[in-house]
Formats: structure tokens, sequence, C-alpha cells
């Protein structure tokens, strides 16, 4: 049995955006050397620039399947007990965390940080890492939630860093309220971050999977965002709000109540360097 698991896992048909292929092979080379745990890349489809059918509502579906399913058999050959994950996009938890959940059944639970909550369907959105959580909770996207044996409960989920505004779409602030999904906003985790502690507790929740999306952080604290594309002007999606120090004050304070099994970085988009290579492909000296 691997104790911890590296995934490099370099998706990013779900964000139909080739950038999060670079960011996840760089969180992985930045990431602490540690020569105990086991490196392994999930193989993942680099046709960059060739156009994906939309299958089902979902943009790629038949090949984010593929490769969902060949994350799903290295967790299931390596039997780890700890999983790192290097992202790609959001999508990237799905494998993972539904295996760390059949582990350790309902002891585990999920603390999503993000400013999206990542409940949507086939019927807002093409894109599945807007999908994933629903895909874990058993619904989202019906062919790629079927993937996952073990879903979880909407109480087993907390988010920390949402942001609730009127960028965020009416199905989303609907499902939220309707099922009662517990989040802090950036503002309410100023103050009142004790309430994931209680809700640690509360469950019993001995064991947690972190789900970390750069995007909850705000651009003036960190560049390599999704919507600090270089000349792209204002986006009409909610961004992000918290600093990189207090996501780890966070992450911290969690460990202290529970033992992080899980731990997902997503949507990393270092777009200085995804330029740069773009302007060496094209000098001749280098072909």
């Amino acid at each position: 049995m691997t104790k911890t698991l590296r995934l490099t896992f370099p998706e990013w048909q779900g964000g139909i955006n080739p950038i999060y292929y670079l960011g996840s092979q760089i969180l992985r080379a930045i990431a602490p050397v540690n020569a105990k745990h086991l490196d392994v890349e999930v193989p993942v489809r680099t046709d960059f620039t060739q156009e994906q059918a939309i299958e089902n509502g979902v943009y790629a579906g038949k090949v984010l399947a593929e490769q969902q399913s060949s994350a799903k058999s290295i967790l299931k050959i390596h039997q780890p007990e700890k999983v790192i994950v290097f992202g790609g996009d959001c999508s990237v938890s799905q494998a993972p965390f539904d295996y760390l959940h059949g582990k350790y059944k309902e002891q585990l639970g999920i603390l999503w940080v993000d400013t999206h909550p990542d409940i949507s369907t086939p019927n807002q959105f093409p894109n599945e890492h807007a999908m994933v959580l629903g895909n874990l909770l058993g619904e989202g996207a019906p062919e790629l939630a079927a993937l996952v044996e073990n879903p979880f409960q909407k109480k087993q989920v907390f988010y920390a860093g949402l942001v609730v505004n009127e960028k965020m779409s009416a199905y989303e602030k609907d499902y939220l309220a309707k099922h009662q999904l517990a989040y802090l906003t950036p503002q309410e985790l100023e103050e009142r971050a004790n309430e994931i502690v209680d809700w640690i507790e509360k469950n019993n929740f001995k064991y947690l999977a972190v789900h970390f999306d750069l995007d909850v952080l705000t651009s003036q604290d960190f560049y390599s965002l999704l919507y600090n594309k270089p000349y792209q002007g204002e986006v009409p999606f909610t961004t992000g709000e918290l600093k990189l120090q207090q996501v780890l004050t966070l992450l911290k304070l969690v460990e202290k109540h529970s033992q992080v099994v899980g731990l997902t970085f997503a949507e990393y988009t270092p777009w200085d360097m995804h330029n740069l290579q773009k302007f060496m492909q094209d000098l001749e000296i280098f072909s």
C-alpha cells in the first residue's frame, strides 16, 4: 500500500482551456520534494487545437470519462492512504475524492475552497469543471456522475470562500438554498472560521479531502488566475476575494481537528509562462 500518492492530473478539457495542462506540470515541479511519496501522472490527451464534441451536454464528455477512468484505475492499483492532486481544472478532484470516500466512508468530509459552487449540470454550461462537486454528490453531469462509486451526502460538504453575488447564477443560488449546503463567504470566513471546526466535530470527520481552487484568491494577491488573462477585460463570473495566507491559515486550523488525506490544487493558470512558451514555439531556432 502506498502511503501518499502525488497525482499529477493535467486535465484541461473540463475547463475547455489548455493552459490548465501547463499549470498542472508547474505545480508538480514546484511542490516540496518528498522521497517517501509516489509520483504518478494520469495520461491526458494533448490535442489542444482540436475542437471536441459536446456529448450529452458536456464538452469532450467521452474524453473526460476516459481520463477519469484512468485516474480511478491508478488509485485502485496503488491504494494510497493520502492523495495530493496537481491539477488541471476542477474536475481532477472527482476520482481521488471518490476513492478516499470509499476508503474512509462517513468519516470523510469535503472542504471545498472555491469561489464557485461547482454543482451545475449540462443544462447550465458544457464545462465539466463547473459540475464536478455535483458529480460527487450523485448529480451534476449524469454520465460522469455515474463513474462515482461512493457518492457524498450534502452534509459532508462545506464551502470556504464562496462568493455569493449578482454574478452567481440563479440555479446555483437556488441549489445552495434548497439543499442547505454549508458555506462561508470570504467576509464570513474572517470572523467565523470556527464554524468549519464545529462542522468537523459535529459530523465526526476524522478525515478531510480539501479542494483548493486557486481562483478563490484575489488577483491583487495572486496573479495566475483564469480571470487575469491578459487583455481580457471584465469577466461575467464571480472572482476570488481571499489571500493566499488566509487559505493557509484555514488549512492549518482544520489540520488541528482532522487529518487531511486529500488535497487538490486546481485551476492554476500561468499566463506569463504560457505566453512565453507560445513565443518560443514560433521561433525557427527551436524547430
